[in-house]
């Protein structure tokens, strides 16, 4: 069967949707990370954006966007919905725990914001290898939907009622959490 332009053209995207996916959580995350400070700290910034210094809040808003952008890719890529799930919600622990981590030991924060781009990238191309593998995820769909489902717990409530882990301690405000 011949290919013709728009096929050849969108097989092209597709290899290069892992930067294209990178640069765009990126762009968005950082937009996010500033609107608390740019919207005058609005109500709807307190869940959405960093309102503090901390590892997790420097995270947070990546990755909400992350899981954003994952209804992008079902709807572009058109994958195996199960399979490509479990691997992006695995992907997104490897991203979130990575960088909290790695934060928790850096002072500067465009520094911080760097480090999380790489992980970023890191994170889309492990998940995109991840789905190319043999390895059947998908068997373990409902402890990853398990833990997905916690960390959407944190990503509500940890801004307003953080414990008190490294990874939620700000350093510059030396506090956890958000002071209003």
């Amino acid at each position: 069967m011949k290919r013709y332009g728009f096929f050849i053209w969108g097989d092209f995207l597709k290899k290069l949707f892992v930067i294209i996916s990178t640069v765009t959580i990126f762009s968005c995350g950082y937009v996010l990370h500033m609107s608390y400070s740019l919207s005058g700290a609005a109500a709807w910034s307190l869940i959405v954006s960093s309102v503090n210094s901390s590892p997790w809040e420097l995270v947070k808003p990546f990755v909400i966007v992350y899981i954003m952008w994952c209804f992008v890719e079902m709807s572009v890529l058109r994958p195996s919905l199960l399979h490509f799930v479990c691997t992006k919600i695995l992907s997104l622990h490897m991203f979130t725990i990575a960088s909290t981590s790695i934060l928790c030991f850096i002072q500067d924060e465009m520094v911080s914001i760097g480090l999380i781009f790489l992980i970023l990238f890191i994170a889309q191309v492990l998940a995109y290898f991840m789905y190319r593998s043999e390895c059947r995820y998908e068997l373990f769909f409902v402890p990853i939907m398990v833990s997905f489902a916690v960390l959407f717990a944190c990503i509500l409530f940890c801004s307003f009622y953080p414990p008190q882990f490294l990874h939620f301690y700000d350093k510059g405000r030396m506090t956890y959490g958000l002071l209003l």
